[in-house]
């Protein structure tokens, strides 16, 4: 069950490779998002050949999903590492996803879990996120639920859905002490608004322990949670 539940999870982020807009890298940002991936990849090629990281990482996330140019994990990863060299956390977390899924190179956690990590040190959500599941799985680590809880929730705090989601898992599962269903209700709920299919199911069993009243009481906490911009909210 536990492996089943990873490879789920692990699946959502499998396509979160980033690119960061800035000045200088827009132009292609903009032409990316309105389907022109070969424009895009035309006007991130001389600023990544010059040394902009940003544009590096870009470039690289092209050759990853063969966009505008063919697929070629080793290039996105020769890409990536370049950007990487230079701190950026979004380089960083890109090469830890191909670490862990063996996509042009071996299986590597401990390499993964490095690149998480520098990333997640930069407070990046999704690495965040990615570092609490090794953690949480005890992949290239030892086993720790309260670590993995506190990465979920400083991801989580910045709106990201999955580990909105697993804030939720945590606080129902019984891994940190008894089931806090209401706040499981809370953090699923909220994940589940944002597509999260497992967060759905989630929410769906808290229900079925709590009353009409605390299901009321759970739904103000939601949109306490939801206005303050994720700031008041269960812990």
């Amino acid at each position: 069950m536990a492996a089943k539940l990873f490879k789920s999870l692990v699946v959502m982020v499998s396509l979160l490779a980033t690119s960061t807009v800035a000045a200088n890298v827009g132009p292609g940002v903009k032409a990316f998002e309105r389907g022109h991936p070969s424009s895009a990849l035309r006007s991130w090629l001389p600023l990544a050949r010059g040394g902009n990281p940003k544009a590096q990482n870009n470039v690289g996330l092209m050759y990853e999903r063969g966009l505008g140019v063919s697929q070629s994990y080793s290039e996105a990863m020769r890409w990536y590492s370049m950007a990487a060299d230079q701190g950026l956390p979004e380089a960083n977390h890109n090469l830890g996803l191909l670490y862990y899924s063996g996509y042009g190179t071996d299986v590597n956690d401990r390499e993964a879990f490095k690149r998480f990590r520098v990333a997640a040190e930069k407070e990046l959500p999704e690495s965040l996120y990615m570092l609490g599941l090794m953690v949480y799985f005890g992949k290239a680590t030892t086993p720790n639920p309260e670590t993995a809880m506190q990465l979920f929730e400083a991801a989580a705090i910045k709106g990201y859905p999955e580990a909105q989601y697993m804030v939720g898992y945590l606080m129902q599962s019984g891994d940190l002490g008894a089931p806090r269903p209401s706040a499981a209700f809370v953090w699923s709920k909220l994940a589940a608004e944002r597509g999260i299919e497992l967060a759905a199911d989630l929410n769906y069993m808290t229900t079925l322990v709590l009353d009409e009243a605390e299901q009321a009481q759970a739904l103000q906490l939601t949109d306490l949670c939801r206005s303050s911009n994720f700031t008041d909210c269960p812990k």
